[in-house]
């Protein structure tokens, strides 16, 4: 069986990191407790900081995922977390759902 065009094993970049839009290998590396579990080290900041490492206005839990080096669930967390905060706005396009800082050009759309 072959894979099909448009999944998304078919649709990284040549970095490796989800639709190839980083900017080089920004992972960050993640911090374990003496029990060898993953920290819960991951601050506001760090999720905003994707939207400089990342090509264009918008996000994906998928670019916040490989940036920080997280689960996509996580990172669709975090994410949920800045939108209640304030802070983000989204938006379902397709099966995928953007984000994007509030305030930037995608969310000056009242002209």
């Amino acid at each position: 069986m072959t894979p099909k065009a448009g999944r998304r094993g078919d649709q990284r970049g040549a970095s490796g990191h989800g639709n190839g839009r980083c900017r080089g290998d920004r992972r960050r590396e993640r911090v374990r407790d003496e029990d060898g579990q993953f920290a819960d080290s991951i601050e506001a900041a760090d999720v905003l900081a994707v939207f400089d490492a990342v090509d264009g206005p918008v996000v994906t839990s998928t670019d916040v995922a490989d940036v920080l080096g997280i689960s996509t669930e996580s990172a669709r967390q975090h994410l949920n977390e800045q939108v209640s905060d304030g802070a983000l706005r989204r938006r379902k396009t397709g099966r995928t759902i953007v984000y994007w800082r509030i305030g930037t050009t995608v969310d000056d759309h009242s002209e």
